[in-house]
């Protein structure tokens, strides 16, 4: 089980598939053993008993809908992430070595993705074969997918927590990885994926200020960083334009008229809040926006229709309605409460019960509830194990009885 973990963020490069297959093997063996030798505990939590009320709410809101089995097919099984969270926690407990072995992985694919992404950009194609897309956007494995920034953003925070865990004291290893840190940086910025960028500029804020240690080294490792996106952008027009020019041009707005993101996104945007108007309490049910989508667009104006709305918050409003948007603003703003106790620690120079570990994952955590984003199809499973990856870690630090 412990080498299927250390698998799953290389696996997470070949697509949803075999990520997938990773954690329902992981958490399929976990839930035999846990009944086995009956570990009741992990399942006696206040991050479970949360998580698995909203997996019932979530089927019962598909059995509520117009397409019953069609909704199903989202809700039935997502209690697989939430398990596969509470498993990991219980393989880092009962194998002390695993954490660094993760490292090292997380480490060795961040380096693959980085030889690989500064290849495509150079050369054109990856190294494995794979062709940068429309305006030379890297996409490294992923091949039409803009989604490589995205996976290094999200995962960034923490590879930075597990290095500040293993490596803090290690001033070779931590000089190394912060040069590290300069080629993530730059290679995100030439994804062309803003939101991405957007993400990361968020998340090292938050660490520069949340954290105790390494703010001057990671400091400086942005402000070079910044230094070469600067040539970069002197140097190469298209992604220029892409990440700087028209996110000007939309923050400024089109005719004096500010656009959310896009007017496709602006559309979806749209059309989630009609669909949530006829369906308050339940929602339309999970995976129903794609069939209802057509039937709630403003045909007055720009129109677009998708398999879902682009953005979490729409999503869960629209198919699960005001309980289902709970799921995960709940935890959205119990992470903003704890940050400002962090905060007001810190300041009165009171001690703090939170560690740079931690903060790093829940920053990971937080990247993935921020709201004000376009994402992925919220019940998708290649970014739900993004999501759920940190959790168990964090489970971890909070519930085992093994860690510091």
């Amino acid at each position: 089980m412990g080498i299927l973990l250390c698998l799953i963020p290389i696996a997470l490069l070949s697509g949803p598939f075999i990520p997938d297959l990773f954690v329902s093997i992981i958490s399929l063996l976990f839930i035999i053993i846990t009944i086995q030798k009956k570990y009741w505990h992990y399942y006696n939590n206040k991050f479970f008993i949360y998580f698995i009320l909203f997996c019932i709410y979530f089927i019962l809101s598909s059995v509520l809908s117009k397409n019953i089995l069609f909704s199903l097919e989202s809700s039935l099984f997502y209690f697989r992430f939430g398990i596969f969270a509470l498993a990991t926690w219980y393989l880092l407990e009962n194998d002390i070595k695993l954490i660094k072995k993760f490292t090292i992985s997380l480490l060795i694919i961040f380096i693959i993705a980085i030889i690989d992404g500064y290849y495509q950009y150079f050369i054109g194609n990856s190294i494995f074969g794979f062709e940068a897309i429309a305006d030379n956007r890297l996409t490294l494995t992923f091949n039409n997918k803009l989604i490589l920034g995205g996976y290094l953003t999200r995962l960034f925070p923490l590879l930075f927590g597990l290095v500040i865990y293993n490596y803090s004291k290690n001033k070779k290893i931590m000089i190394l990885v912060f040069l590290l840190f300069i080629l993530i940086d730059c290679l995100i910025f030439l994804t062309g994926e803003r939101t991405a960028l957007g993400l990361l500029i968020l998340s090292t804020v938050m660490i520069l200020f949340l954290t105790s240690n390494f703010k001057i080294v990671r400091l400086a490792t942005i402000a070079i960083s910044f230094i070469f996106i600067i040539l970069i952008s002197l140097s190469n027009n298209e992604i220029k334009q892409r990440n700087i020019d028209y996110t000007i041009k939309q923050l400024s707005g089109y005719s004096n008229n500010l656009t959310y993101f896009s007017f496709d996104h602006e559309s979806l945007a749209i059309t989630s809040i009609n669909i949530f108007k006829d369906n308050k309490y339940f929602g339309a049910g999970p995976k129903q926006f794609r069939v209802l989508c057509d039937n709630y667009t403003d045909k007055s104006s720009y129109s677009f229709c998708s398999t879902h709305s682009h953005n979490s918050y729409l999503q869960l409003a629209a198919e699960t309605g005001i309980i289902g948007l709970l799921f995960i603003t709940i935890p959205f703003l119990l992470i903003i409460n704890l940050f400002a106790k962090h905060i007001f620690n810190i300041i009165s120079k009171s001690k703090s019960t939170v560690s740079d570990y931690q903060i790093c994952l829940l920053v990971c955590i937080f990247l993935s509830l921020w709201p004000i984003i376009p994402t992925q199809n919220f019940f998708n499973n290649w970014i739900n194990i993004i999501y759920y990856l940190p959790i168990g870690f964090l489970l971890h630090t909070v519930y085992s009885k093994k860690t510091d």
